[in-house]
Order: structure tokens, then sequence, then C-alpha cells
């Protein structure tokens, strides 16, 4: 999947959680996820992630890129149990990739039709908004402004605004790079 999305600092949990509900027809659900990242020696990007949830784990594999709009995501994902994580890390490892970083992340998720929203704060980085749209890897560029449309017309209807977009990615905003 093609995954366009953004970022916004937050500011307080619960103001912007109250916010969001107000709009949210479903309800908020409780998130909480442990990332661990893994890269090739002597690169910067992450290649592969896994993430735990509190009943399976999520393989990935992403390549990112990005503009000054959004960041734009072709992810490559699997479930395995849980009873796999050190297999899964071993496998890694024996392929040349090596740990990279720690992400954890809780807070609360919405969806808004195709938009998947969380709240969550961020390891000590503070409390984000994000939003992402999910596209297929066919996708053509009126897609993918579409799907910006969208995700800007949701910040701005939850009280924020392009100033408040973080184009850092986790990674360089929790390593320092």
């Amino acid at each position: 999947m093609k995954e366009i999305e953004i970022k916004a600092h937050a500011g307080d949990m619960e103001k912007m959680a109250a916010i969001i509900d107000s709009f949210s027809d479903s309800g908020r659900k409780a998130v909480k996820k442990h990332d661990l990242y893994f890269h090739r020696p002597g690169e910067t990007l992450q290649a592969l992630r896994i993430r735990h949830f509190a009943d399976h784990l999520e393989v990935t594999a992403k390549k990112q890129f990005k503009d000054s709009v959004s960041e734009e995501n072709q992810e490559y994902e699997f479930s395995a149990s849980l009873d796999q994580a050190e297999n899964l890390k071993a496998f890694f490892l024996c392929l040349g990739y090596e740990e990279y970083f720690v992400k954890e992340k809780t807070g609360f998720e919405w969806y808004f039709g195709p938009v998947h929203v969380e709240l969550l704060k961020v390891n000590d980085l503070g409390v984000f908004l994000e939003m992402e749209y999910l596209l297929d890897f066919s996708s053509s560029k009126e897609d993918v402004e579409h799907a910006q449309k969208k995700l800007y017309h949701l910040l701005h209807l939850f009280g924020l605004d392009e100033s408040d977009v973080e184009i850092k990615s986790y990674r360089e905003m929790i390593l320092g790079v």
C-alpha cells in the first residue's frame, strides 16, 4: 500500500482528543505501539520494523518519500504471532541488518472514512496528531493530491494549521539526525 501521511504537533492530549471526539461518529480507541526499527550498517534510513501490539506483531518493510506537503510511504506488511518476535529479530540480524532505534507510541485512534487518525505521545518528543490515507501502489498523482487535501482539511477542522505540521521523521527527531 501507498500511505500518504502528515503529522503535526498537537499540544495537550486530552484537549485535542476532545476536539477530535466532537467530530467522530465512531469514537476513540486506545492505542499502544512498540516499534523496533532495523537498518543496514552505514545507512541512515530505517528499512524494517517489528511493531508490537497487545495481541500480535506487524512486520513492515518501508520505502519512504517526503515532500513539503506530506510523507509518502510504500509499505509491505504481514502479521505474526507474539511468540515470533525473537525469531524475526534473529532473521533480520542474519540478513545483515542491525537494530537502529525504538519508538513508543501511546494514545488514541479514530477513523474518518478512509482516513486513519491517531493522537499519540511519542517517546519523549511530545504529542502528535498523525493522519494517514491509504492508496493502492498504482494510484495516480491526482489520487495522492486528493488524499493530501483530505488530510489538510481534517488538520484545519481539528484546529491546527500548516505551521503545526512536522516534516521531520520520528527517526530524525529521536536520533537527532
